[in-house]
């Protein structure tokens, strides 16, 4: 008997055809509701990555993306976990595997795969490509680098129209049914077909050759496609740029203005130091408070989440910072009465210790979870690791500076330092 391997498609109107993805589902998938479903992903070999998802959106989806190895001849799969707008994050648990007809010719690339980690038959899925250099990697978790897409979206695929009978590979048996078809070699009948179906007026479909006979007991199968219905979106120049101001007014709050306060209250001895040390962090505050805008503005987009760490903590970090100023005030207004460091010094001091630290950390995080490039995370660990080793270095030696004023005062005043009666800041 004849078997017609019906094969779901989606092409990317901004790819001008030149990009397509393929699914399709064996019977025994469908029947018993769990089991192997075949994708196939197919572009320009000049694309630096191509990657297809399922879901609406990043977070929490299984992402299977694909890269030219290092020799430049085959493809590398990477099956990944999506979170949010950020590179997604390789998963070996993901089970996938490269099949026959999988690799570089005639300058496309092809991944022809099955995976168990399919969530649902008839789902939304989306889509992403870069355009630049070639990957190159035989590595599994490659960086793929900033998250500046070519091109994404999202589309739907019917998988219970997808069917691949009992196909162990069915876009390379399509290929040798049609090639057939066209020849008149090898399979006694030709019938053209086509099926599948189509939504929001997209319907492009393939035509091929449906053969039939037997030989051996093996079945040919050909196969016929369906444009699934899509909702394109291109790549948003200003949600990137806002991405961009909101990494760099938190680097410039955590990492130098809020130091730089914590800083001054250690390092100057004048009546102003602190209110300069006010001012300063004052600023920082504002910064942050600006920037934690911009990311809640981003969070809230499409396909951005708050409920992933980076923003999490930023939240916390941000919210816990708005107590200083609470902290720091109680301790000045008791200390200008009774000339005695107090309680509220001693937690004012932690916190800004503790949170500026968090924060420094926190913008690391953000650097990974947006792609940032390799060497843009090392300049911000160097930067940020040097300024905070030079504010420790200045706490602690004004600690041992007021360790000895105590013991020589005998602990009169507290051990607060001249021109610092705030005893403060972080």
């Amino acid at each position: 008997p004849s078997t017609l391997a019906q094969n779901a498609k989606f092409c990317p109107q901004a790819e001008s055809g030149n990009l397509c993805y393929r699914a399709s589902v064996p019977d025994s998938t469908v029947s018993s509701g769990s089991g192997d479903v075949y994708f196939q992903i197919q572009g320009p070999a000049s694309k630096r990555w191509i990657g297809l998802g399922q879901g609406s959106r990043m977070a929490g989806a299984n992402i299977f993306v694909i890269y030219a190895n290092a020799d430049g001849t085959n493809v590398t799969l990477s099956p990944r976990d999506g979170r949010g707008h950020f590179q997604p994050e390789f998963n070996n648990g993901i089970q996938a595997a490269l099949l026959e007809g999988s690799g570089i010719a005639d300058g496309r690339m092809t991944a022809n795969q099955s995976t168990l980690d399919v969530k649902s038959t008839s789902s939304n899925w989306i889509w992403a490509a870069q355009s630049g250099s070639s990957l190159e990697s035989d590595s599994q978790d490659a960086d793929l680098g900033q998250q500046v897409h070519a091109g994404f979206g999202q589309f739907t695929l019917d998988l219970t129209k997808a069917r691949s009978g009992n196909s162990l590979n069915p876009f390379v048996e399509a290929i040798i049914a049609t090639t057939a078809a066209k020849t008149g070699a090898a399979f006694p009948s030709v019938t053209a077909s086509t099926g599948g179906s189509s939504s929001s007026g997209n319907n492009d479909q393939d035509t091929s050759a449906s053969t039939g006979g037997e030989s051996s007991g093996t079945t040919a199968s050909a196969s016929s496609s369906s444009n699934s219905g899509s909702q394109e979106r291109r790549p948003d120049s200003s949600r990137q740029r806002i991405l961009i101001a909101h990494g760099v007014i938190m680097s410039l709050a955590w990492v130098i203005v809020f130091p730089l306060g914590a800083i001054i209250i250690r390092a100057l001895s004048s009546r102003n130091t602190i209110h300069i040390h006010s001012s300063t962090q004052t600023f920082a505050y504002l910064l942050a408070l600006i920037g934690t805008a911009l990311g809640i503005y981003i969070a809230i987009k499409p396909d951005y989440e708050l409920d992933i760490y980076h923003p999490i903590i930023g939240l916390l970090v941000v919210g816990l910072a708005t107590v200083q100023p609470v902290l720091g005030s109680m301790h000045h207004r008791i200390y200008k009465v009774k000339g005695e460091r107090t309680w509220w010094a001693i937690a004012h001091v932690a916190l800004g210790r503790v949170v500026i630290t968090l924060a420094i950390v926190n913008g690391g995080l953000g650097l990974r979870m947006a792609g940032n490039t390799r060497k843009g995370e090392i300049a911000y660990g160097v930067v940020s690791g040097v300024i905070w080793v030079v504010w420790m270095a200045v706490a602690v030696r004004a600690e041992v500076r007021k360790g000895k004023e105590r013991g020589r005062r005998g602990g009169r005043d507290g051990g607060v330092e001249k021109g610092s009666p705030g005893g403060s800041a972080s």
